[in-house]
């Protein structure tokens, strides 16, 4: 929760800096939340709370990924327009889901953040999209180095994981020759 609350007031100070800033924690104590299963809660905010929604989270079953390419994409926030993305991942063909690359550079799937194996190391682009929580949290506890990763990088590698705070490190992992180019 920390980590999200700090999302929430980086948005705060980017997009409204004279606004109180919502208490994220504060304002879920009010949401009724099951006790079993696995439920993404989804908070659409501007500088109140307009809703919060509740609802069943499936695991993808990922075991391919195809490269797409934007020069223009951006998702430095949880924005709730999610429209770009949404055009990239029609692009996929076959594969199961895609890897974002702008510049020439990694930067994530169309829903989670990416780290890629090598040996027994894992590494996730430092120039994501979104700078998850989950990400941050696995670079913080080391399990994960931050590197530059370009698009000639990733046959480097072994493996692609993809991460985000509903499966943690437990995320689907892709083998590179998975990997569609």
């Amino acid at each position: 929760m920390e980590r999200h609350q700090q999302r929430v007031e980086g948005t705060f100070e980017r997009y409204f800096p004279y606004s109180k800033i919502v208490n994220l924690i504060d304002r879920l104590r009010e949401v009724e939340i099951p006790k079993t299963g696995l439920f993404k809660c989804r908070v659409v905010y501007e500088t109140d709370i307009d809703k919060v929604e509740v609802e069943p989270y499936q695991i993808k079953s990922v075991t391919s990924l195809k490269i797409v390419r934007s020069e223009s994409v951006g998702y430095d926030y949880k924005f709730e327009n999610r429209d770009e993305l949404l055009q990239l991942y029609k692009l996929r063909g076959d594969a199961d889901d895609i890897v974002i690359v702008k510049n020439g550079l990694v930067t994530d799937s169309s829903y989670a953040n990416l780290i890629f194996k090598k040996g027994s190391e894992w590494f996730t682009p430092s120039t994501p999209l979104l700078r998850g929580t989950m990400r941050h949290r696995l670079i913080e506890d080391k399990k994960v180095g931050e590197q530059i990763i370009s698009l000639n990088d990733i046959r480097k590698f072994e493996k692609i994981k993809l991460v985000n705070s509903m499966v943690g490190f437990d995320g689907p992992e892709v083998d590179i020759k998975n990997v569609i180019f």
